[in-house]
């Protein structure tokens, strides 16, 4: 009897072992070596205001960056592998935009990431970009700071408001005659920036800074500001709200006030959707905002998609394509130098008049994009260039 289970086992044994060569045996060839498939992917870390006020700005971005993304992912990816965005809610403020990087880096292990949209989150990001070796490219960080402060692994395809500044306050004392201006500015390092370069080369054209006021991001009643400014009897009121929600109110309080005085203001404020659902409150003002074509034929499919998709004309065209650029910069990094934050770094440093969406990119020493400004003006309910 154990004879007989003996080599019942024995048979069992052979026919479980023929099973497991079968199963780890190659497929057949054709003949011709099979290539090694590329295994994983790259992880690509995106920090952007997903709530909040800042929302605004965040989702309408991440549409667009996640065109790009899709784009490389349909035609094979990079070297054969698939791109993989891995999103935080950095909302806009430096605490936030540390504790995005923080899991990023640390965690997700990524060697690059795009962003962010607001100063204040970049510049909280910043040190650890740098102290990891890992690339960070904003498309729309505008503040001064982020050319002094943000290293040598931060990028960004918007201009820095150091030129923005100046240019608004060139119009106001040039081409508005003014020569005395009042400044509402919200507590933020994108506002504060803005602030700080205006009142600057107001005063080395001439000018006189009358009232120069704040308030909190937190803050809803800007009635004491609006009152100290107005008493102040300026030529000029330059308004530099973080968000379209809280530079709306600030508009609509300084309306009712019973400020007649031309107002100026940035980007924020002459945005798109602002222009759109915000038309009689905000007819009149004048803003800057980096110049753009919507026409260039990189640009025009993504804001016509982009329509497509939610109904809305693209609420910050410039930022939307500068996102999109910069998976494709990011991609190329890659593809040529390896998914490594050093060579990264050092391919955009080399980046010479790529033709983006954006426009014409260079990047300076910086890692400054090199871009013009235009001025508009809102007449009912639409932007006018004046210069």
């Amino acid at each position: 009897m154990k004879k007989i289970l003996l080599a019942i086992l024995a048979v069992l044994v052979l026919i479980i072992s023929a099973c497991a060569q079968q199963q780890q045996a190659p497929p057949p060839s054709s003949g011709q070596n099979q290539p090694a498939q590329p295994q994983g992917s790259y992880k690509i870390g995106i920090m952007m205001p997903l709530s909040g006020d800042a929302a605004s700005y965040g989702i309408p971005v991440q549409k667009t960056t996640k065109y790009a993304i899709d784009e490389i992912n349909a035609k094979g990816g990079v070297n054969g592998r698939k791109l993989e965005a891995i999103w935080e809610d950095s909302k806009c403020n430096p605490k936030d935009g540390n504790a995005a990087a923080q899991k990023l880096i640390n965690i997700d292990k990524v060697k690059v990431i795009i962003g962010g949209i607001c100063s204040g989150e970049t510049l909280g990001a910043a040190p650890l970009a740098n102290d990891n070796k890992v690339v960070m490219i904003s498309p729309s960080a505008t503040s001064p700071d982020i050319t002094t402060k943000g290293g040598d692994f931060v990028f960004r395809l918007s201009p820095s408001d150091a030129f923005a500044g100046v240019v608004a306050s060139d119009y106001a004392y040039n081409n508005l005659n003014a020569k005395k201006a009042g400044v509402i500015s919200e507590a933020t390092d994108y506002s504060q920036g803005l602030r700080r370069v205006f009142k600057e080369n107001f005063a080395k054209l001439g000018g006189e800074i009358v009232a120069d006021e704040t308030y909190n991001p937190e803050d809803t009643d800007f009635r004491t500001q609006v009152t100290k400014v107005k008493a102040a009897n300026p030529d000029v009121v330059y308004l530099v709200p973080q968000t379209k929600a809280k530079g709306v109110l600030l508009v609509k309080q300084a309306k009712e006030a019973g400020i007649k005085t031309q107002l100026l203001t940035a980007e924020v404020m002459i945005g798109r959707d602002v222009v759109k659902e915000s038309a009689t409150d905000v007819d009149g003002m004048i803003g800057v905002e980096q110049k753009f074509d919507d026409k260039n034929p990189k640009a025009a499919p993504i804001l016509a998609k982009y329509k497509q998709d939610t109904k809305e004309d693209a609420p910050f065209p410039a930022f939307m394509s500068a996102s999109y650029d910069i998976v494709y910069l990011i991609s190329d990094a890659i593809t040529k130098n390896g998914y490594d934050g050093e060579k990264i770094r050092d391919y955009l440093y080399n980046v010479k008049d790529y033709d983006g969406a954006v426009g014409k990119v260079t990047l300076d020493s910086n890692g400054d994009v090199i871009l013009d400004f235009s001025v508009k003006q809102i007449k009912n309910g639409e932007l006018v260039t004046l210069k």
